[in-house]
């Protein structure tokens, strides 16, 4: 599945002007299966490059650090309590 990114929002604290975290809309549709998934990944300070801030990171890149934490979030993970199907 091919996912696209569908927005970028940097939060700012407005008492000091800095940016807090990034908020990345993606999104991707399997045109097979029709199935579908639809998220908004917060990516805080503490995912990107030691030393890198948000006003010097290319927003590709933190596209890429939120791609990577949505497969992260949804890859299965294995439970000593998974119901029986």
């Amino acid at each position: 599945m091919d996912i696209q990114v569908n927005g970028l929002n940097y939060n700012v604290n407005l008492q000091d002007g800095t940016i807090e975290s990034a908020q990345v809309g993606l999104y991707g549709r399997d045109e097979t299966s029709g199935d579908y998934v639809n998220a908004q990944i917060k990516v805080q300070p503490s995912d990107l490059a030691e030393g890198a801030k948000f006003l010097t990171s290319n927003p590709a890149d933190i596209v890429t650090i939120a791609k990577k934490k949505l497969a992260a979030d949804t890859a299965l993970k294995e439970t000593a309590n998974t119901p029986a199907q």
